[in-house]
């Protein structure tokens, strides 16, 4: 390893970074773009994954997002990773309503299109209890609309990260059986 550790004293300091974060971290009703998202997907891939950075972790690689030929396709937002830091949340209130012109509708949707479906969270974004599920609906509505996926199988993702998410953070919503 370059940039001025050696060996055991990389794995270490690389580990002692991988720990001063939670297990998991949520993006509260995010509003980035999808440059900012991949930027974050990145520095989380240079802390789960250290040999994927060069010099000492100033220079990065640039990942692969196509294969030779081939067109992007949704396929590769579902892309799997032994660990998840990051998670997106998105709000229909938040991430559609309160924007307040076409050109920032038009970055939040794509930042919305280029989060991986492992990352995905939906947000009712709703102060009043009553107001939860219909706030829930209309943000799954809007996600499913932007990403062009059935709302059933985004549903389905977005459950299945919520409780993974809750987890990883020591919070279990329903006893798990372990066999």
């Amino acid at each position: 390893a370059s940039g001025g550790m050696k060996g055991g004293d990389d794995a270490a300091y690389r580990c002692a970074l991988r720990r001063a974060f939670p297990p998991a971290i949520a993006m509260h009703s995010f509003t980035g773009t999808a440059h900012h998202a991949k930027e974050i997907l990145e520095f989380e891939k240079e802390l789960l994954h250290p040999e994927s950075v060069d010099d000492g972790g100033r220079k990065r690689r640039k990942p692969k997002l196509q294969t030779k030929g081939m067109e992007p396709q949704s396929d590769e937002r579902n892309a799997e990773v032994d660990e998840v830091i990051f998670y997106f949340g998105f709000s229909h209130v938040i991430n559609h309503l309160m924007c307040t012109s076409e050109k920032a509708r038009r970055k939040g949707m794509e930042a919305v299109r280029s989060i991986p479906s492992n990352r995905l969270l939906i947000e009712s974004d709703v102060h009043a209890q009553e107001d939860v599920a219909l706030g829930t609906a209309g943000a799954l509505a809007f996600v499913a609309q932007v990403r062009e996926e059935p709302i059933e199988k985004l549903s389905d993702d977005c459950v299945k990260n919520g409780l993974k998410f809750l987890d990883s953070v020591g919070l279990q919503l329903f006893d798990q059986q372990k066999q």
